[in-house]
């Protein structure tokens, strides 16, 4: 029988990813913004062609191929930071290494942590701050897959929306 590790649900801000991949190389830098930013599966980072990315001075735009029945998106922005900037400067394939190199380069960075993390921590935050339909948009996936993926939320926000209940 395989062992289960459980579902890590916490969620990861930028600073905390930006300080764990310092110290990667570029490619394994990109790779790991693209997952961090896009939520995409590790599938659709790596099939990634240098046609499939538009270089904006502060936006990289990828148009991702998306897998298991999720609908078309469209390109997603994500902002170009020094990390993602090595995107820009990549001809045909974009990264040339496989699944279970991807999924070490994940391993490398955030010993605890998985691909498919990244994919929970976007589509956390974006239900989050914009709601469900966003997430749809963004990612590709129905409402009912949305719960599948999705993380713990800060539920404070909803307690002090309590609060402003009671003084109206």
């Amino acid at each position: 029988m395989p062992g289960y590790r459980k579902k890590i649900t916490r969620q990861m801000d930028y600073q905390e990813f930006e300080e764990a991949i310092q110290d990667l190389r570029p490619d394994q830098q990109a790779f790991l913004s693209i997952l961090f930013f896009s939520g995409c599966r590790i599938s659709e980072a790596l099939a990634l062609r240098a046609s499939n990315i538009a270089c904006r001075p502060d936006t990289v735009y990828i148009d991702f191929f998306r897998l298991k029945g999720s609908k078309p998106t469209d390109p997603i922005p994500i902002p170009r930071t020094k990390y993602v900037n090595w995107l820009c400067s990549q001809y045909n394939e974009v990264f040339t290494f496989c699944r279970k190199t991807g999924y070490n380069i994940v391993r490398k960075a955030f010993a605890e942590l998985y691909p498919h993390y990244f994919r929970m921590n976007r589509i956390t935050k974006i239900s989050e701050d914009f709601g469900d339909a966003y997430v749809y948009s963004f990612v590709g996936i129905c409402a009912q897959s949305i719960d599948n993926y999705r993380g713990k939320v800060n539920i404070r926000k909803v307690g002090q929306a309590l609060s402003e209940e009671l003084k109206y």
